[in-house]
């Protein structure tokens, strides 16, 4: 199935408002290996091809420059923070990836999580084929559990990902705390799903801003390529735990 069939089909199965069309940003330059990064609903009250707005502007600032930054350490590795995420480096990097919003349904600039999850539970085996076709090698789900509001790696493995192992951990480089994952099956191939706070975070353990959130976070990210993406070429990885 196309994405197309697959969104038309969709569309037809629930009323939407404001369906928010998301998947591959752009064919031609998904890399390998394929990240996805999950994020929960577009603050958008009308119809959006989220793909498209990220092919010609990367969208919007502080979302999208962190997912952009997040995409080159996954992608290219290396220890400089790329700081400058302007309209222009901030599409190519986001050109490289996947992106998909759980609840199509456009929403507000705060989730609900009733609504999250009600989306999620009644729309789950759409969620699994969009995730199927974006044919991931690592799955970065933005946003933890919080405020009454199940993760976005919870959602996924309680409601739409079959196969999937126990949880586990690894100790973050920069906080005192630990990132959760547990590995799943997609198209054949063990896919590591990976808890990672929301790219708009403001405070993580008392940090805030560029050098004390956003630089550690970068960091965390390289180490998260390091366990999970020992090549970025041909789609290989470590597939045992780490």
């Amino acid at each position: 199935m196309s994405f197309d069939k697959l969104f038309a089909k969709w569309k037809a199965m629930h009323n939407f408002n404001a369906f928010i069309r998301d998947g591959i940003v752009d064919p031609e330059h998904y890399e390998t290996p394929h990240i996805l990064f999950v994020l929960r609903d577009m603050n958008c009250q009308s119809e959006r091809d989220l793909c498209g707005d990220l092919r010609r502007n990367g969208s919007g600032w502080k979302t999208w420059n962190n997912i952009g930054r997040w995409s080159k350490a996954l992608l290219d590795g290396g220890e400089e923070y790329p700081r400058d995420m302007s309209t222009a480096k901030r599409v190519t990097q986001l050109q490289r990836i996947a992106v998909m919003n759980l609840k199509k349904e456009g929403g507000v600039s705060r989730t609900a999580g009733n609504e999250l999850l009600e989306a999620v539970q009644t729309q789950h085996d759409m969620i699994y084929e969009e995730i199927c076709l974006c044919n991931p090698n690592i799955i970065i789900c933005c946003g933890l559990t919080a405020y009454g509001i199940m993760g976005n790696a919870t959602l996924l493995k309680d409601y739409v990902l079959p196969f999937s192992t126990e949880w586990a951990s690894f100790p973050s480089l920069a906080f005192n705390r630990d990132w959760w994952y547990y590995f799943t099956k997609i198209n054949g191939k063990q896919v590591p799903v990976i808890g990672f706070c929301h790219p708009q975070a403001t405070n993580l353990e008392g940090a805030r801003g560029h050098e004390n959130l956003f630089l550690p976070l970068y960091r965390d990210m390289l180490h998260i390529k390091e366990l999970f993406l020992k090549s970025t070429s041909g789609g290989e990885q470590n597939n045992n735990g780490i």
